[in-house]
């Protein structure tokens, strides 16, 4: 199965940010056996060169490459989608107009991605032209980030467009723009979870940014399937911690 077939079919996704720009953390991810890599080009230091290593590196690690775009110009959404991403985590989604242009410049019937099979995604001319149509219409993930209060009196209209994968709550900017700056703060975790069921509820998948695993349980009885879980910048400074600290300990 394809990380779309996956995702739309609810299946528990367990996946990371990637904020290092280094082919040997993607490699690592792969061999742990991560469902995807989100590749943080809104956050981190990925420019095209580094993106295009970044995919290549996920398709020699078997591992499917989100990337979250760092805007949603179409020439940036083309590029990721170019150079072999299997899907796109789209920031800041406030209403159903939005995702419906955001869908339409990931596909090609119906849509307005550009055509060109001389990238990654073509097999450098590999792939003819309807071919390469059908498979990147069937294959390519569309997640939608839920993270603004804009967004929340259009998430039913966002959910019902077609071609919209997924709610993803992004937690932290949700929180800053209701004014808590606290992520565990009660008026978040009710937007949260009718986010969560508003995407089930339209047979769409659910998914959220944990900081960790143990979190995922507690989300996924509510109807999240696809995890976010911290990232590589965070899993260093957490084992670094630990280590430093039993080091000065016995000293």
């Amino acid at each position: 199965m394809t990380f779309r077939e996956r995702l739309l079919a609810a299946q528990p996704l367990f996946s990371s940010f990637i904020k290092t720009p280094a082919h040997q953390v993607i490699e690592i991810a792969g061999a742990l056996g991560m469902d995807a890599v989100v590749l943080d080009a809104e956050h981190a230091a990925f420019g095209d060169v580094l993106l295009d290593a970044s995919l290549l590196a996920c398709r020699a690690a078997a591992v499917p490459g989100l990337v979250r775009v760092r805007d949603s110009q179409p020439s940036t959404v083309l590029q990721a989608l170019d150079l072999g991403a299997a899907g796109l985590v789209l920031p800041h989604v406030c209403n159903a107009e939005q995702a419906t242009e955001l869908v339409a410049m990931t596909r090609y019937r119906g849509g307005q991605r550009g055509f060109s099979n001389s990238p990654r995604a073509g097999e450098y001319g590999g792939l003819p032209l309807k071919q390469h149509i059908d498979l990147h219409d069937r294959q390519t993930a569309v997640i939608c980030q839920i993270e603004d209060a804009a967004a929340l009196d259009n998430l039913e209209a966002i959910a019902a467009v077609e071609g919209v994968d997924c709610l993803f709550v992004g937690r932290a900017d949700l929180s800053v723009s209701l004014g808590t700056f606290d992520i565990e703060h009660a008026d978040v975790e009710r937007v949260v979870l009718r986010t969560l069921n508003v995407a089930r509820a339209a047979g769409k998948a659910a998914g959220l940014f944990i900081s960790d695993a143990a979190s995922a349980v507690r989300y996924a009885s509510a109807g999240a399937s696809f995890f976010i879980v911290g990232s590589d910048q965070a899993a260093l400074r957490a084992n670094w911690s630990q280590q430093i600290a039993t080091f000065r300990a016995g000293q």
